[in-house]
């Protein structure tokens, strides 16, 4: 999983945190838990009904998505002061994820349930790209001009594509909140996406 920023004001880890076990990676591996978990990535605390709202379904279907994302270490209940399960506000237990490489070796159910949790990811992209080009006549001029789409074709070694990535990340995560604490005032949440990969031939 991506690191995603986290702008919440509220006391998280500001380490991302390495996923180490397989079960963790397959709970994750469902759309509107990956939806959920980008949306608390990426702001203050919210509730069962708010990411209900942003994600779709009913508010207790993502109670029972946050338990089980609870039950991994993935999100936390934040102190309240009472309410039902829908208005107990709920945040990311830490400022981005990521799946440890020790997983992944020598399993073909660690691999099936990274390549699930890929899938998961791609359907979440995918759903707010689709909305940012359905509403992109109402968005302000200026983000209209800031965001892009950049597609490049390059040729790399394994080592200088994980150089590279090493590089991008490394450029994103000064923008990354809790870690950023000089954002403007009219700064807001932004969707990143980034993907290397070797372009592969046509099956034959």
């Amino acid at each position: 999983m991506k690191e995603a920023l986290q702008s919440s004001t509220d006391e998280v880890s500001s380490e991302r945190r390495v996923i180490e076990d397989v079960d963790a990676v397959r709970a994750m591996a469902n759309p509107h838990r990956v939806a959920i978990l980008h949306y608390l990535l990426s702001g203050p605390a919210r509730t069962a009904t708010e990411c209900a709202a942003e994600v779709g379904g009913t508010a207790s279907a993502c109670s029972y998505h946050l338990r089980e994302l609870e039950r991994f270490g993935l999100v936390e209940r934040v102190e309240s002061t009472g309410g039902d399960a829908r208005t107990r506000p709920w945040r990311a237990a830490a400022v981005g994820f990521s799946i440890g490489s020790g997983v992944l070796e020598d399993s073909p159910a660690a691999r099936a349930a990274e390549m699930a949790l890929t899938r998961a990811e791609l359907v979440e992209h995918q759903r707010l790209i689709r909305r940012f080009l359905d509403a992109r006549d109402s968005i302000e001029p200026h983000w209209r001009a800031a965001s892009d789409f950049h597609t490049f074709e390059v040729v790399l070694t394994p080592a200088e594509l994980n150089e590279l990535n090493d590089a991008i990340a490394e450029l994103l995560r000064r923008y990354r909140a809790p870690t950023r604490a000089d954002a403007p005032v009219d700064a807001r949440p932004v969707h990143v996406l980034y993907q290397a990969f070797p372009r592969l031939p046509a099956p034959s």
